[in-house]
């Protein structure tokens, strides 16, 4: 149980490296506002490259949640539906990495 929250806490941080470029990238060639400006796909944008991200590094080849055998299938929807849950779950983990550094930084430094 442990090794998946780690995981994902780990998966959050390389998402979110992975978006500064991205972002960087799109905003060089001035795509960025135009794409968070389609109607839905917009408001929307960090599930659909959260999504890419899961499809690109394969991480539910394992048969689960990155591989740990965790049913992650999200409304009957097999492959997608997984790859789906766990770009969610990605995406969740985020505030949660947060909060696990911050309570870190301030466990280890507030003892001097």
């Amino acid at each position: 149980m442990m090794s998946t929250i780690l995981t994902l806490i780990i998966m959050g941080i390389l998402f979110q490296g992975v978006m500064a470029v991205v972002d960087s990238v799109l905003e060089t060639v001035n795509v960025n506002a135009m794409l968070k400006s389609i109607p839905v796909l917009g408001t929307n944008l960090n599930l659909v490259w959260a999504y890419l991200f899961v499809m690109i590094s394969q991480v539910n080849d394992g048969g689960g949640l990155l591989g740990y055998g965790v049913s992650t299938e999200l409304l009957s929807l097999q492959r997608f539906g997984m790859d789906l849950a766990t770009a969610i779950v990605i995406l969740a983990f985020i505030p949660i990495k947060d909060a696990a550094i911050s309570a870190l930084g301030k466990g280890i430094g507030g003892r001097a």
